[in-house]
């Protein structure tokens, strides 16, 4: 029986594969993804597209490292990892920890903490 963390982590490969429509098959239609320190969430599977493939347009090569993960008893998966980003600006290891929420096996909402200045 597939659990959330093992959704979580094709999530993850879909990342490293730069696989937009994989990672994108991953939401619910109305998901949210907020990104703490960027401002409002991305609201509903067209916004979050339209953020991703903004966001991989640039990149060469994405890994998530996951160093912890666990799956509360509600379904809710976190994990501390490292993203590395190979991006037009420059790579990128950011520490990062995601908290993802799930329904009907689909992520329902997903929210990364970090902290910004990893960019400058």
């Amino acid at each position: 029986m597939i659990n959330n963390t093992d959704i979580t982590n094709s999530f993850i490969k879909a990342w490293c594969d730069l696989d937009i429509e994989a990672i994108m098959d991953h939401f619910t239609e109305d998901a949210v993804y907020a990104n703490i320190p960027l401002g409002p969430p991305n609201v509903g599977k067209a916004d979050i597209q339209a953020f991703i493939e903004g966001f991989l347009g640039g990149a060469k090569e994405v890994n998530f490292i996951v160093h912890n993960q666990l799956e509360g008893p509600d379904g809710m998966v976190m994990n501390e990892r490292t993203d590395i980003l190979d991006l037009a600006t420059g790579r990128v290891e950011l520490p990062v920890m995601g908290v993802f929420e799930f329904e009907s096996g689909k992520i329902k909402a997903w929210r990364d903490y970090f902290d910004l200045s990893a960019f400058s």
